[in-house]
């Protein structure tokens, strides 16, 4: 799309007056978790593989798995071949997974550069798991259909495993399809007790035994296969340097609910099977990743990740509400339904929706997210809204047991509270005055960015909150830890481009810094070690180093002369993991200070937000505002290498007024000054190093 002389494509915004805004890097974030002030900060990424070769199944399958057993602690996220070759990812890593596929095509993508890196992190110390074509591929050897037309044998680079693997173990096996899978007897040498996996093309670990302390088996086969060994092994634990790789050939993270066997002969005997099995298979997967060292919760059994639940709209007054739902209704179909770019949205008031006299359209709704599910796709999401008060002002909202955990009403009094504090009573303010709250949602920055049919039914500032994201978005593909106990919401502004005083760049910059002065503006909150790295990630200052305790991002688009932006924002208010919780920071600071609420933090920071965006879009950006900033900042006077600029040494003395780009002196010749874009470039703090994004 062209207009008014910019070119607009998703994110990417190329012209003189924006310069800054550029593609986001995909792994930006890996950067940002990286950075840290001493080596033992905790490094919180599981990083999947999903490159060519990788069977699009099995990446989702291992992706909804691993959220579900690590999602509490870790950031599972997605990577392909360039970033792993390109990006600095190993010192954020804590688990690198290769799935089911065809081994063939992963060594053409990642021999060389990408598994020198590979095998330098796990000798290091990092941990690697590898299922089907990723055991095949971590084997120092392998026969794959040996004497048939699909024969691949030779060596492998990873070598992780000392010896051979060679398969198929059991016949039948067709790529790309699910014709030849099966149901197969697996022994759990832990529990002593055999379960039922699914299996499709995998292969053993030949002697296994003979490797000593190198390598133990974790469980074997036991169906008559194609080994000339009995009991051969299905899935090992291979000690590698200082780390560990966990090789299997079956598939104990496959969940046969979310498998197309359509064109399985035995498939009603699989889903069985497979069905039954599925606790003991995600026992398995827990307690070998236990053993590794990662943080999974043996105690209470995450078998799927949790299921969404509806969105509901609450609004500050009767008259907003209904405003929304009309101009909702204009775009739903007869059964009010919306199928966006991305998501399909069904609408109802509550009561209907609950109604016994609504069965069959519940059911239809089932039916319908079923067939998303199939296609890959996210179920219908559900907005339900509140019956009409008889107090026309006070604020709508459903009952509380609809929303356990998060009180709306506390929020909107905090709201109009905080708004009386700001000259002439605030009445003017709107940010916050509608919200879409759900207790699990996918993610609130993919529904308000992804679906733009969906997003222009919407005010200006209405705010999209959930408890739990089940696939949150950070910046470019990647996701911060969404979890209950962290503050985490999405919310829409549209800026004029008319503003021409106003570069809509700065805007993550005010976002960013109104999250702190929400917190540290409070009395007695004032020295809360919160501070803010370029370009707009959260950090806590403490003794024992920097912790990471928020992420922002902003997701643009351009529409009749206005921006269209997404902001999102994930804070970590009350989880001890993957970092550390603001509100331990807080206790930590001065015990005798209150622990903040979500509901309250959320309303003061779209209140400070509001405020310095009005005054930003009034004034345009100067020290009203940059002053305000380097109080919070990390990096004022800091002497960095700049590996953009042949590793010239500079110190960094703030952001321009105009473009918002990080600006530096030249140690050597002061003379000599450098810019560098916010979205182009990441800071490694731990190395002193700006590093040109790829």
């Amino acid at each position: 799309m062209k207009k008014g002389g910019i070119f607009f494509h998703k994110n990417i915004i190329y012209n003189k007056v924006f310069p800054s805004f550029r593609k986001i890097s995909i792994l930006k974030r890996l950067h940002q978790t990286s950075i840290k002030s001493n080596p033992s900060s905790i490094a919180m990424n599981v990083l999947i593989y999903d490159g060519n070769g990788t069977s699009p199944n099995s990446v989702k399958q291992t992706f909804l798995t691993l959220k579900s057993i690590l999602g509490h602690a870790y950031d599972v996220m997605k990577v392909d071949a360039t970033i792993l070759k390109s990006e600095p990812w190993e010192e954020s890593c804590s688990l690198i997974v290769i799935p089911g596929g065809r081994d063939s095509p992963y060594c053409e993508e990642l021999n060389g550069t990408v598994n020198d890196k590979i095998k330098n992190y796990v000798n290091g110390g990092g941990r690697y798991l590898g299922f089907c074509a990723g055991a095949y591929y971590a084997s120092k050897e392998i026969e794959f259909e040996k004497g048939t037309a699909l024969e691949i044998a030779g060596p492998r680079e990873l070598s992780f495993y000392p010896g051979l693997s060679r398969g198929t173990m059991f016949p039948g096996f067709v790529y790309n399809t699910e014709k030849g899978a099966r149901s197969v007897s697996i022994l759990d040498k832990r529990e002593d007790q055999t379960i039922k996996s699914y299996y499709n093309g995998g292969g053993y670990f030949v002697n296994a035994d003979k490797f000593g302390d190198k390598v133990k088996v974790i469980c074997t086969y036991q169906d008559p296969g194609l080994s000339e060994e009995k009991d051969a092994a299905a899935g090992v634990h291979c000690k590698v340097g200082k780390g560990s790789a966990l090789l299997f050939g079956f598939h104990p993270e496959y969940d046969i609910r979310f498998v197309d066997l359509s064109d399985n002969d035995n498939k009603e005997e699989i889903i069985k099977e497979l069905t039954a099995s599925l606790p003991l298979c995600r026992r398995l997967l827990n307690k070998s990743l236990a053993e590794i060292g990662l943080r999974v919760n043996l105690e209470k059994e995450q078998n799927n990740v949790p299921q969404l639940t509806p969105l509901y709209l609450s609004t500050i007054s009767n008259e907003l509400l209904q405003t929304i739902v009309k101009k909702m209704m204009q775009e739903f179909d007869s059964h009010s339904l919306l199928t966006d770019s991305n998501d399909s949205f069904y609408i109802a008031p509550i009561s209907q929706h609950n109604s016994s006299d609504n069965d069959a359209l519940v059911q239809s709704l089932d039916a319908l997210s079923i067939q998303r599910e199939f296609e890959n796709k996210s179920p219908v999401l559900k907005i339900l809204y509140p019956s009409s008060t008889s107090n026309e002002n006070t604020p709508q909202i459903p009952k509380k047991s609809s929303t356990p955990s998060f009180n709306l009403q506390a929020f909107f009094k905090s709201l109009l509270e905080r708004r009386k504090q700001e000259w002439g009573g605030g009445a003017w303010y709107r940010f916050g005055n509608a919200v879409l709250y759900s207790e699990v949602i996918t993610s609130t920055q993919t529904v308000l960015d992804k679906n733009y049919t969906f997003t222009q039914c919407l005010p200006n500032g209405l705010v999209c909150l959930a408890t739990n994201q089940i696939a949150g978005r950070g910046r470019g593909r990647n996701s911060w830890v969404s979890q209950a106990g962290a503050l985490q919401f999405s919310f829409v502004v549209r800026h004029s481009l008319s503003l021409s005083n106003a570069p809509v760049v700065f805007i993550q910059y005010i976002i960013s810094l109104a999250i702190v002065d929400s917190i540290c503006n409070r009395k007695g909150y004032e020295d809360v070690p919160l501070r803010l790295k370029w370009p707009n990630d959260i950090y806590a200052d403490l003794p024992t180093g920097l912790k990471k305790v928020g992420g922002l991002l902003v997701n643009s688009s351009f529409v009749r002369d206005e921006f269209l932006l997404v902001i999102g924002c994930g804070v970590n208010l009350n989880n001890p993991h993957p970092t550390v919780s603001i509100n331990d920071v807080i206790q930590e600071h001065d015990p005798k200070l209150k622990r903040l609420d979500k509901e309250d933090i959320l309303a003061h920071a779209l209140i400070t937000f509001e405020k310095y965006y009005m005054e930003f879009c009034e004034k345009g950006m100067g020290n009203w505002f940059l002053d305000k900033y380097y109080q919070r900042w990390l990096h004022s006077g800091k002497v960095v290498t700049l590996t953009t600029h042949n590793d010239e040494k500079a110190r960094i003395v703030g952001i321009t007024s105009d473009y918002g780009l990080l600006e530096a002196v030249s140690i050597a010749d002061p003379r000599k000054k450098f810019t560098l874009q916010p979205d182009g470039n990441s800071f490694d703090m731990l190395k002193g190093l700006i590093i040109k994004k790829t």
